[in-house]
């Protein structure tokens, strides 16, 4: 399945089993993101998987889906698309924390991250080096998020910028409306960005030092 994993030592008694959390990552990353990296040394006493997803959105529930069935993860955490798939996985024995979900994904790709080709942010398992952006693919985004109903983990958070540079304000205030509503705890972060940055670690610190 090509996951990456990032594994405590497990003892043989049944109190030494690993905690599992999953990373979803955002459009044009891979699990090799830096962020998977900042996770995964910060909170150590989970034994943490990340695998690549593409840019089909379905898709990726799906597969995200499978993961949580073969892992029963206790956290899974979310970046931009990887947060907006968090919002449809069914999860309700893990603890949800979606940063920045891209609800306004499509509008996003049409305006600001524009169609056609892009580089992908980071390595990817396949080795590919490019993804295609297409308006046949935002039209899909547009319909899975308008046809779907928000699901709820076992505790439920959504941390958003304050300034979200790539959203914009107004998408990223309804986004964080649309959150709100569906049970999510929200968090904002006063001196982030859209990607994860120190004081984003931070606040998903507070909120994991609270579980």
């Amino acid at each position: 399945m090509g996951e990456t994993h990032n594994q405590s030592n497990i003892g043989s008694g049944v109190k030494d089993l690993p905690r599992y959390a999953i990373y979803v990552h955002g459009l044009a990353s891979g699990r090799r993101s830096s962020t998977y990296g900042q996770l995964s040394r910060r909170f150590k006493q989970y034994s943490w998987v990340a695998v690549d997803f593409g840019e089909d959105l379905a898709q990726n529930v799906e597969r995200l889906n499978a993961l949580i069935g073969h892992y029963n993860p206790e956290l899974i955490v979310g970046t931009s698309m990887g947060a907006l798939e968090l919002l449809y996985a069914d999860a309700p024995n893990a603890v949800k924390i979606a940063c920045n979900p891209a609800l306004s994904l499509a509008q996003c790709v049409r305006t600001t991250i524009g169609l056609g080709r892009h580089q992908y942010l980071c390595p990817r398992e396949d080795g590919a080096t490019e993804l295609e952006l297409t308006e046949q693919m935002c039209q899909r985004y547009e319909q899975y998020i308008a046809l779907r109903p928000i699901l709820q983990g076992s505790k439920n958070y959504a941390i958003f910028a304050r300034h979200d540079e790539l959203i914009g304000d107004k998408a990223s205030a309804q986004a964080m409306q649309i959150a709100a509503q569906s049970g999510f705890e929200i968090y904002i972060d006063e001196c982030g960005e859209h990607r994860v940055n120190a004081t984003t670690l931070e606040i998903i610190a507070q909120i994991v030092d609270q579980l």
